[in-house]
This record gives structure tokens, C-alpha cells and sequence, in this order.
């Protein structure tokens, strides 16, 4: 009882104190910048590249609906494009602010088991959407940090540099394409039993999510100061540090610690002004798509109802998916598979 509860807490705890140092953290570098600093970042940005910017988010959106149907495609179900795509967008829009177990997780339980899947093949597909992005980090974030390594400040105090760390997650992409490669075998997770995704789609696991991972820092990239000096592949770098920091940290939205880490990385060669492009890009990257997507929830709740009332009052009974036979499909490896996947 005392470890359950322990872990229960352990992981909110650690978030909040990590929430609270990077807010702490980033109150020291604020202080640092004027106000004119500040207001000179907002108004450096040519409207443009704003709208550059603001289109190569949409479509880094558009690109994630890609993540949940390869992990569809992992446990062999199929569905509509137009239910992925609200699944999709009102997880990563909700998550990328509230937190995965907040928000992303619960959303996917709640579609998905309402059109069929089970609660076992809804968590391998949540896995997968993980491992996807992670598998992106490692490739990319590898080649990157070890081609172009990057200095960190003074203050931020890590045992190793970061071509050091690209060398690691290099270490860890070629490790999981070896396990892809030649694991077979079923892995048990607690009642679950999961292989490991088949190397074809590892293989567009990692390249879907190092494209995602290019285009948001591209967006990131045209929201800084037409005047910074900042080379695209030093801004590259920041970002995948800072982002993935932000993950492993599972502080909701990265709020705080994204930005002190874009600060401290970036205020050498693009200056106090940082700030202010990292405040755009939240506003672009986290906020209107998470308006977008609670519209959208909230719409197709409406939209529910309504048909739900309309079958009422016609006597008719309200179209329920049919769950009651398997959906069998082809799987990569060719070998037919019922209703299960990569879970047995």
C-alpha cells in the first residue's frame, strides 16, 4: 500500500517541483530583460514569417493524425480518417498543454474504447504513439547534437556535453532498431504481451517523427527576430534539447521549462529578445491548438447529442458501432492477425 502510494504521487511531485525550478529559473532570466527588450522581440517578427510559421504548425498538426494510425496499424484495427483526425488533434492539441496522463491518455480511452478497441489494445496503441516520437528524438536528436553540438550555459549543469549526449541517443535509435530487427518474441507488461513493432514500421515511426521535430523547430526558427544571427541548425539543436527535456520532465506543456531552456541556449546569438520569439511560438504551437481542439471536443459532443435526441424523438435507436466481430487485417509481416495486433 505504501509503494502504491508512493508511486501514485512520486511522479505529479517531481513535475511540480521541476514546474517550480524552471519558473524559478526563468524569473532570473527575465529579470535580466527590459521591457523595451522584450516588446522589440514581439514587434521584430516581419508578419510574414508569422504567417509562415502559424501555416507550418497547421500542417505539423496535420502530420501528427500519422502517429495514432500507425499504432492503429500496430494492433490491426482500422477506422475512419475522420475519427483518427479528431482523436488525434484533441489528444496531442490537449496534451501538448495539460500533460499526457491529464489529458492525451484519457481522450484516446474514451474514443477509442466507444468504437471498439479494447482497453489492452488501446494501451499498446498509446505506446506506440510514445515510442513514436521517441524514436524521432533519438534519430534525429543524435545526428544533430553529434554534427552540430551546441554549448550550454554555465548554469546548467549536465555530467556530459551535448555531442556526448547525441552519442546516446544515437546509441539508443540504433538499440531500437536492432530490437525491431531481430526481436520476435512478445514482451510481457504486466497482463500485456507486446513485440515489438515490425522494422518497416519502425522505420516510418522514426521518419514521420524526426519530419515532426523539423517543422516545429523550422516554425520556432521564423518566429525569432529577423535581426538574430542564430544559424538554423544551432536553433535546431536548442530545440531538441529543450523539447525533450520538456518531455522527460512531463511538466504540463513544457510551461517554464521549455522556454528557460530556449532562453539559455539561444541568448548568446539571438539576445534577450528570445523571450519574446519563445512566447510566440507557445502562443502558435500550444495555445490555439488547444483552443482548436477543445472546440472540436466540444462540438462533436453537441453534434452527439443532437443525433442522439434525433433518434429519440423519430423512435429510432442511435447507429452503435458493431464490436461484436473481429476486425481482421494484413498486417506488415504478412501474417493475418485477429483483433490483437502486436498484443497477444
Amino acid at each position: 500500500m505504501a509503494k502504491s502510494r508512493i508511486r501514485k504521487y512520486a511522479g505529479p511531485a517531481l513535475a511540480i517541483a521541476l514546474f517550480l525550478l524552471a519558473v524559478r529559473l526563468l524569473y532570473h532570466e527575465a529579470k535580466q530583460i527590459t521591457w523595451e527588450e522584450f516588446v522589440s522581440g514581439l514587434t521584430g517578427v516581419p508578419l510574414s514569417q508569422l504567417f509562415i510559421a502559424a501555416f507550418l504548425i497547421a500542417l505539423n498538426y496535420g502530420l501528427l493524425i500519422a502517429y495514432d494510425i500507425l499504432a492503429l496499424r500496430y494492433v490491426a484495427r482500422s477506422l475512419p480518417l475522420r475519427r483518427i483526425a479528431l482523436v488525434s488533434f484533441s489528444g496531442f492539441s490537449l496534451g501538448n498543454n495539460l500533460g499526457t496522463l491529464l489529458a492525451a491518455a484519457p481522450i484516446r480511452f474514451r474514443f477509442y474504447s466507444m468504437w471498439g478497441l479494447t482497453a489492452g489494445q488501446i494501451v499498446a496503441l498509446i505506446s506506440i504513439v510514445g515510442l513514436t516520437f521517441w524514436s524521432g528524438w533519438w534519430f534525429l536528436g543524435g545526428m544533430v547534437l553529434i554534427w552540430v553540438p551546441i554549448q550550454l550555459p554555465a548554469d546548467v549543469a549536465l555530467p556530459f556535453g551535448t555531442r556526448t549526449m547525441g552519442f546516446v541517443l544515437m546509441s539508443l535509435a540504433v538499440t531500437y532498431s536492432l530490437i525491431c530487427l531481430l526481436w520476435r518474441k512478445p514482451w510481457p507488461i504486466g497482463e500485456l504481451h507486446l513485440r515489438p513493432p515490425a522494422p518497416g514500421l519502425m522505420f516510418v515511426q522514426a521518419s514521420i517523427a524526426a519530419v515532426d521535430l523539423l517543422i516545429s523547430a523550422t516554425a520556432l526558427y521564423l518566429v525569432l527576430p529577423a535581426d538574430s544571427a542564430a544559424p538554423f541548425a544551432q536553433v535546431l539543436a536548442a530545440y531538441l534539447v529543450a523539447i525533450g527535456v520538456a518531455m522527460m520532465t512531463q511538466v504540463p506543456g513544457g510551461l517554464g521549462v521549455l522556454e528557460v531552456i530556449l532562453l539559455t541556449l539561444l541568448k548568446g546569438s539571438v539576445g534577450d529578445a528570445v523571450l519574446a520569439s519563445v512566447l510566440i511560438f507557445r502562443v502558435l504551437y500550444y495555445w490555439l491548438p488547444l483552443l482548436g481542439g477543445m472546440i472540436a471536443l466540444v462540438g462533436y459532443e453537441i453534434y452527439g447529442g443532437a443525433v442522439t435526441a434525433r433518434s429519440a424523438v423519430e423512435g429510432g435507436v442511435p447507429e452503435v458501432p458493431d464490436t461484436s466481430e473481429p476486425v481482421v487485417l494484413e498486417t506488415d509481416s504478412g501474417v493475418t492477425e485477429e483483433d490483437t495486433g502486436g498484443v497477444s
